[in-house]
């Protein structure tokens, strides 16, 4: 089972919050949002749109499904169609058919995914019965759960598209996790028929060797014992072809070999480095696809980007995109490391963690125009954009990514003025960020610190990494999260010297989600916020008045990344956004070798 959450709070209108957007480098135009409650507090909000703007957030926190009719500003409630979860992921095809996965497991066995599709014709309007059919694996004939790995399983996600001549009912499906209990290697599940059945898992690694041998090989050093999945989209059947029309992506984050000794998926303690693709022209037409494995950036050595995940998507036309948190080029991990333990609040400003993002426009091959060090594959990229304002200092983790047209993004973060303490290994400090659990507060934390949601949209990414501009937005004026988050996955702390610790530091989980909405350029973000009034996560000084729910932040104003218009106006001739427009983002946290219980495992400290 998940946490049981606080279910008291009040019952809220839309609350609307429109604020003037500060500038990175040069001004892009305006943005507003508003911010309304979803449901129930649960962490990791999964967030897809579909072809008519219907939205639909998923959290394996009950586990509990909503569906927006109104562009997110009213949220109901609809039927899950599993009672527990680990961690769930949807999306939606170019019917509108919708697509809902879990990670689950039988107790005492490893974990794994299932698969399930709405096929109710009133999937728009069904709350209790929306129809669920299972995907069954088709090499067991059901005698196994979807992904039916032998290495068990670890935070899914789902992509799909439908071809010309076909219906969501031969729509292909793509299931994409990485096993935990062997390699950590990434693996796929494929469905041709709608999700009704699905083939027999397939290493993805494993199966570019035969395309780039010497590309592969270094893939797997660098992903063998530590990977955190971060999505899987598929190039739009109607995009040019030169862009790969079926193409399959999936995206990752590794750390290196010489970091392995530190435990791996098992304790996190390594800094996760490097962005990874690997793409398939043919995975939805061979029994035996290829695969491609690219690297995409590196953040350098030390330099973690496991905050917890990274976000991937595609645009409108089948560019890949990243968006990731981790410290500037400019810091040594190792003086950021020795600051932290001096004794004073770290405030060496190249110490702070930013939001960046890496793009391609040549179907994977090279990120930000190369020149990366990486000699093979060549093509990953030399530096990335700078999302966050340049002069801002502090703290950026849960980074999200949407994108519309070629080169114009909307991205996401959460964001703290203070400058987490790092360890040796470039690893956020347990508890750095919630000095008050300690029973002598440690002088080099600093007090529990304030969290706010964070939005940048650029619109012109085909200049230059130094030449791109930035609109960038405080989005909550109220923070919405009140102390640490721990990127250590399952190791984070449940106790400090065998004290129990008042607030879990993972009680956020691991990502936020944001989306366009196809039919008005509008970003839409899905997020928690447990700055709840009177619980022990809350600011007794400042209590967020959407504390102890879900929530998402819905653009209102400013440009919108499809078309030359405002977000709201009607886009005149809406392209489907298939599978592409949804950002499986945000990369994913190493979960627990529990079943139903793998959320309350910690490891104690001391």
């Amino acid at each position: 089972m998940t946490y049981s959450f606080r279910k008291a709070g009040w019952a809220l209108a839309c609350a609307v919050l429109a604020f003037a957007g500060f500038q990175s480098r040069a001004s892009a135009g305006p943005l507003a949002f508003s911010l309304t409650q979803v449901g129930a507090f649960g962490g990791e909000p999964s967030l897809s749109t579909d072809t008519n703007g219907l939205l639909y957030d998923s959290s394996p926190s009950g586990p509990d499904t909503f569906r927006s009719n109104d562009k997110g500003a009213t949220w109901t409630q609809i039927q899950s169609p599993d009672t527990t979860s680990g961690d769930t992921c949807i999306n939606t095809d170019a019917e509108n058919s919708l697509y809902w996965c879990n990670l689950n497991g039988n107790p005492g066995l490893p974990l794994q995914v299932d698969v399930y599709k709405s096929t109710s014709p009133t999937i728009t309007t069904c709350t209790s019965n929306c129809s669920w059919q299972y995907g069954n694996n088709a090499t067991t004939g059901g005698t196994c759960n979807t992904s039916c790995n032998p290495f068990g399983v670890d935070r899914q996600w789902v992509g799909s598209t439908i071809r010309p001549g076909h219906t969501t009912a031969t729509a292909d499906v793509v299931l994409m996790y990485h096993d935990f209990y062997g390699p950590s290697h990434i693996w796929v599940n494929i469905s041709h028929d709608g999700g009704a059945t699905f083939g027999t898992a397939q290493e993805i690694l494993a199966a570019g060797a035969t395309t780039n041998p010497n590309g592969t090989i270094t893939a797997e050093g660098y992903t063998f014992c530590n990977t955190i999945p971060a999505g899987v989209s598929i190039v739009p059947p109607d995009a040019p072809a030169a862009k790969h029309p079926g193409r399959v992506f999936v995206a990752w984050l590794a750390s290196d070999l010489a970091s392995d000794a530190s435990g791996c998926n098992l304790t996190m303690a390594a800094a996760f480095h490097t962005l990874w693709v690997s793409y398939s022209d043919d995975a939805l037409t061979a029994a035996t696809p290829t695969w491609s494995p690219q690297m995409a950036f590196d953040t350098g050595i030390g330099h973690d980007a496991s905050t917890p995940f990274i976000a991937f998507t595609l645009d409108r036309q089948g560019d890949p995109y990243f968006g990731v948190t981790a410290p500037g080029p400019n810091e040594v991990f190792a003086t950021c490391a020795a600051e932290s333990t001096a004794g004073t609040v770290q405030s060496d400003a190249t110490c702070s963690y930013r939001m960046w993002v890496v793009w391609s426009q040549d179907g994977g091959n090279t990120w930000n125009g190369g020149g990366g060090t990486l000699p093979d594959p060549p093509g990953s990229a030399a530096a990335a954009y700078l999302a966050s304002p340049a002069t801002q200092t502090g703290t950026d983790v849960f980074p999200t990514i949407a994108a519309g047209d070629p080169g114009k993004v909307d991205i996401a973060y959460l964001h703290t003025d203070e400058i987490v303490p790092t360890d040796a290994a470039g690893k956020f400090v347990v508890l750095g960020c919630d000095r008050d659990d300690y029973a002598t507060p440690p002088p080099n934390y600093p007090p529990r610190c304030h969290w706010n949601l964070f939005a940048s949209q650029s619109l012109n990414l085909t200049a230059s990494p130094s030449a791109a501009t930035w609109t960038n937005l405080q989005v909550t004026s109220v923070p919405m999260h009140y102390g640490d988050i721990c990127n250590l996955g399952i190791a984070c702390p449940v106790s400090i010297f065998g004290v129990p610790v008042p607030r879990d530091p993972r009680n956020l989980l691991d990502f936020n989600q944001e989306v366009v909405d196809p039919t008005t350029g509008c970003a839409h973000i899905a997020y928690a916020d447990d700055n709840e009034a009177g619980s022990t996560y809350g600011d007794p000084a400042n209590p967020s008045p959407l504390g102890g729910h879900l929530a998402s932040a819905n653009q209102t104003d400013g440009p919108s990344v499809i078309g030359t218009g405002l977000c709201g106006q009607a886009i005149v001739t809406p392209e489907s956004p298939w599978s592409v427009l949804l950002p499986l983002a945000g990369a994913a946290a190493a979960v627990g070798a529990g079943v139903y219980t793998r959320r309350r495992r910690r490891l104690a400290v001391g």
